[in-house]
C-alpha cells in the first residue's frame, strides 16, 4: 500500500502511491499509464511471416515503453530505438489507438517464447505476451 493506504486495480496489474489528479476510469480513479485490458496476450504466426505484438497503454504520459524477450532477458526496443543488432526486430507506436507494437520479420521458430512490454514507471509495469510460431505441413498426396 501507498503513504495513502491505497492499492490502485488497473486492469490485471496493481500499483501502490497515492493517486494526485484522479481521472475517471473503469472501476476508479487513477492518473499514470495502464494497459489496455483488451489487448491480446497470444500471437500465434506462421514460420516466415512477420509477427506484429500490440502493447496497448492508456495514459502514457512522458513513461517509455520497452519490449524484452522473455527467454533471455534482452531488452529488444525502448520507445523507438532499437537495441538488438538483429534487423528483424522494430518496435513502432499507432498514435491514433496509444498501441506500442513489436514488429518481428521473417519469423524463426527460436522467435517464440513469451515478450514482455514494460513501461517505465516505479514500480515497473509489464503486459506479456506469447508469440506462438506454427510450421506448415505440405503433404503431396
Amino acid at each position: 500500500m501507498g503513504a495513502d493506504g491505497r492499492c490502485y486495480r488497473v486492469g490485471r496489474v496493481f500499483l501502490r502511491g497515492e493517486a494526485s489528479h484522479p481521472v475517471k476510469r473503469f472501476t476508479g480513479l487513477y492518473t499514470g499509464p495502464y494497459f489496455d485490458p483488451t489487448t491480446t496476450a497470444n500471437i500465434t504466426t506462421q514460420l516466415g511471416t512477420h509477427a506484429y505484438l500490440p502493447c496497448r497503454v492508456k495514459q502514457l504520459g512522458n513513461k517509455s515503453v520497452s519490449w524484452i524477450r522473455r527467454r533471455d532477458a534482452h531488452i529488444l526496443t525502448v520507445d523507438r530505438y532499437t537495441f538488438i543488432a538483429d534487423e528483424r526486430f522494430q518496435a513502432f507506436l499507432v498514435e491514433a489507438t496509444d498501441t506500442w507494437t513489436l514488429q518481428v520479420k521473417y519469423v524463426q521458430a527460436r522467435d517464440a517464447g513469451q515478450y514482455e512490454c514494460q513501461v517505465s514507471t516505479e514500480p515497473k509495469m509489464s503486459h506479456f505476451i506469447v508469440l506462438n510460431v506454427v510450421v506448415p505441413k505440405i503433404e503431396i498426396l
